[in-house]
């Protein structure tokens, strides 16, 4: 949702991956677009036993992490990066360090990085099940900097909370997402960030 217009694409892999329980899809859907920052193993734990009562071991997790995966890649690969993405990468990684954190599993985040040549601009990527403060605080105690030297920048308001919570200045990047009320930016495009970035330097 940063660096690609990715949003609604896990959405629709859950109507699709759920679809064969339509009488349950609005309750599978509700609990899903309401658990942003839940990783989605943790999520057909929950669908599967407390809202289809089935029963739920590591086959059927790899089962529908399987076809999730399949959903979700090939539309990620193909959907158009985020205006300004590209030029945003280039100036800034030849500057400061920076770094990927995603809630994807690692092995899919990394085969989809590797189709969008996106790697070389990253200093780290970090994927799930790391929880996005954790990540913040592991960078700031291996480099030996202050939060305030950092910046974050996110798509949701898990994003945000994630950042606050670490002392991490936050800026919004508009994507159909809801952002808590707050004192930070939010722009449109990565034009628009690395515009403001350069100008607050």
């Amino acid at each position: 949702g940063v660096i690609v217009e990715s949003v609604g694409i896990k959405d629709q892999a859950f109507q699709k991956l759920f679809q064969g329980y339509i009488q349950y899809l609005p309750q599978i859907m509700e609990y899903h677009l309401s658990h942003n920052a839940t990783i989605r193993f943790t999520k057909f734990h929950y669908i599967t036993e407390q809202i289809l009562k089935e029963p739920y071991d590591e086959q059927k997790e790899k089962a529908l992490s399987r076809k999730f995966s399949d959903l979700v890649f090939e539309n990620i690969v193909q959907c158009p990066f985020v205006e300004g993405a590209i030029k945003f990468l280039e100036y800034f990684s030849n500057r400061v360090p920076l770094y990927l954190i995603s809630m994807s599993p690692e092995d899919e985040l990394s085969k989809i990085l590797e189709k969008r040549g996106l790697q070389k601009y990253f200093q780290n990527v970090y994927a799930n099940p790391t929880a996005k403060s954790e990540v913040f605080q592991h960078i700031i105690s291996q480099k030996k900097f202050s939060p305030k030297d950092a910046v974050y920048i996110g798509d949701s308001s898990e994003d945000y909370q994630a950042a606050e919570a670490i002392g991490i200045p936050f800026i919004g990047r508009k994507s159909g997402k809801e952002f808590p009320k707050g004192s930070f930016p939010v722009f449109n495009n990565l034009d628009e960030i690395r515009a403001f970035l350069i100008t607050e330097r």
